[in-house]
């Protein structure tokens, strides 16, 4: 695991003008409308990765339908990947979870929280502006 892997459960936290310390997973929060428990599987799946739904259910000791409602969410919003398992032929296929590349996924956070500050700052400037 690479050293900028673990940075964003340890990363610095910036003051807001409330006096609020702002973490970057409160930003992953807001921005992308995360949970708690969205946070928690991207954050284990930096740490180590590749993994398989149960492991993930066993390892935070979440039910087998949240882990799958967050995998499938993180997945639409192309946070992570996923490929089935070899060698499992029988029955369901089984899906192995992964972070291909860190450093994509950083620069795509990186530009979609630039947008989301964007948006509202646009909000800020057209405040009080009649249309």
């Amino acid at each position: 695991m690479s050293q900028a892997q673990i940075q964003i459960s340890q990363s610095p936290n910036f003051l807001l003008p409330s006096g609020k310390e702002l973490k970057l997973l409160d930003v992953l929060r807001f921005c992308y409308g995360l949970s708690e428990t969205e946070v928690q599987i991207l954050t284990t799946l930096l740490k180590s990765s590749p993994k398989l739904a149960q492991d993930l259910e066993r390892e935070l000791q979440l039910s087998r339908a949240l882990v799958s409602r967050s995998l499938n969410k993180l997945l639409n919003m192309g946070l992570i990947k996923r490929t089935k398992e070899t060698g499992n032929h029988l029955g369901r296929p089984k899906y192995v979870y992964f972070i291909p590349n860190f450093d994509e996924l950083k620069a795509k956070l990186i530009k979609e929280i630039e947008d989301c500050t964007n948006g509202i700052r646009n909000l800020m400037i057209n405040w009080g502006v009649k249309g």
